[in-house]
């Protein structure tokens, strides 16, 4: 459950993602999108409920706006998503030095070669070797030039700014990525390379984005958030406008057919309300409207 104010967004609603889902959500605006991301990447909590997350899952968040870098170069910066096998680089060239050295104890001497092959084994099995590769590739497909690799990430305006986000995110390949409005500062290139690699991205993904275009290619279900609830459909973004506008006229109707009988109920309540002969039956239509739970639509 969460409100702003007075006003609920969700109201007991019970929701789950399975690995490698690629999850579209949909609603009109305020309904509670970015609401939910922000609770999924945990900078909001519900205000109640539980948001149970397995053991090991990183989560990735880019939000819509705001996000700003500064004080390293655009490769250098893309590079951070590798932060733990940068280390270990910098840490084996220590090593190597230290080895080099002949007045090292042979019992330091042991120690180091012992650490030495775990940190070349881990650097091997996550590809360390390939990090000027992955990061060149990604790059090049959010639209920078090759000449932009050296330049202070402080001179890129803010659309460009939200694409150094976005590349350092889908480096670190977090398990649960979420995407408000990835396509917002994207030209059309750049916004096709980003469909293919979602299309193939291995974890779940949960996105926001107007363009209908691009769910249909990257989503494998939709998530719509509208009268407090989540109401998932499976499948493209085309097929859920169908369905939901089916569910959305077969509610209208229950409305309708609930309207009329609540009416039914009530005139005939005022109309007999006085009437020792039908107390019994004014009785129970004051029951069963008390158990009538209104839909809203």
């Amino acid at each position: 459950t969460k409100r702003f104010g007075d006003r609920e967004l969700f109201g007991n609603v019970s929701w789950q993602v399975t690995p490698g889902e690629r999850v579209g959500l949909c609603g009109p605006n305020g309904a509670g999108k970015t609401t939910l991301l922000r609770m999924l990447a945990g900078q909001d909590e519900p205000d109640a409920g539980l948001i149970i997350k397995p053991s090991g899952l990183t989560v990735g968040y880019l939000p819509q706006d705001g996000l700003e870098h500064e004080g390293l170069t655009l490769h250098g910066e893309a590079s951070l998503a590798f932060r733990p096998l940068l280390e270990a680089r910098a840490e084996i060239d220590r090593i190597e030095h230290a080895l080099a050295d002949p007045a090292l104890p042979d019992g330091e001497h042991e120690d180091l070669l012992v650490k030495y092959h775990d940190l070349t084994d881990y650097f091997r099995r996550e590809e360390g070797h390939s990090i000027d590769l992955r990061v060149t590739q990604v790059l090049d497909g959010l639209g920078f030039s090759r000449s932009d690799f050296a330049k202070p990430t402080e001179t890129f305006s803010g659309g460009w700014q939200m694409r150094i986000a976005l590349a350092k995110l889908l480096l670190s390949r977090p398990t649960l990525l979420l995407l408000d409005e990835p396509t917002n500062h994207l030209d059309l290139d750049a916004r096709n390379w980003l469909e293919e690699y979602l299309s193939s991205y291995p974890h779940a993904v949960i996105l926001v984005s107007h363009d209908r275009f691009f769910l249909d290619a990257v989503v494998t279900r939709i998530a719509d958030i509208a009268l407090r609830t989540i109401t998932d459909y499976v499948g493209s973004y085309s097929r859920y406008l169908v369905e939901r506008e089916a569910r959305m006229e077969r509610l209208r109707q229950a409305k309708k057919e609930q309207d009329d009988e609540v009416a039914r109920m009530r005139a005939f309540i005022d109309r007999f309300r006085y009437q020792a002969t039908k107390a019994a039956q004014v009785q129970s239509r004051l029951k069963m409207l008390d158990r009538v739970v209104p839909i809203d639509v």
